[in-house]
């Protein structure tokens, strides 16, 4: 696949360059948050509070870096829709949705690469609930994440 290129004007000059893909820079980054997450762990002996700040921080960064239209006021489906374009999506993350209201979404996470592709399942889970915490907070500052097992 072909990515575009971008034309720059500098001085007397044009300059063509390829675009950085959105999908290789996420998930770049989300790499990296993690291995910041996993060497706090390390250096906490174990706080796994520590995972969950990291995976918010991270979270809020990315809503801020890629979220650029943002409406005064979300929707719940607005949120999501815009969530699924340009973060979930493109880290490949994958949800099915099994309600969507203005107050409240219940979905399943049926895919997270993170958890396929790391020797630590457990803390790309603590991981992954932060950021998507911090992606909802920054959205909805009083609203909360709640976690379900799929085996409850």
């Amino acid at each position: 696949m072909e990515k575009p290129l971008k034309e720059n004007e500098s001085n007397d000059y044009t300059v063509w360059m390829d675009e950085t893909d959105k999908s290789e820079n996420i998930s770049e980054r989300r790499d990296a948050a993690f291995n910041v997450a996993i060497g706090k762990l390390l250096d906490t002996n174990g706080n796994l509070e520590t995972v969950m700040q990291t995976g918010e921080a991270f979270g809020r960064g990315l809503s801020a870096d890629f979220i650029k239209e943002k409406p005064s006021e979300w929707t719940m489906e607005e949120w999501l829709d815009s969530m699924v374009e340009n973060i979930f999506d493109p880290l490949g993350n994958n949800f099915t949705f099994s309600k969507i209201t203005n107050d409240e979404v219940k979905s399943f996470l049926t895919r997270c690469p993170l958890q396929e592709n790391t020797n630590e399942p457990h803390v790309a889970s603590l991981f992954t609930y932060g950021f998507i915490r911090g992606l909802l907070l920054s959205a909805f500052p009083h609203g909360e994440l709640l976690f379900q097992s799929a085996t409850t």
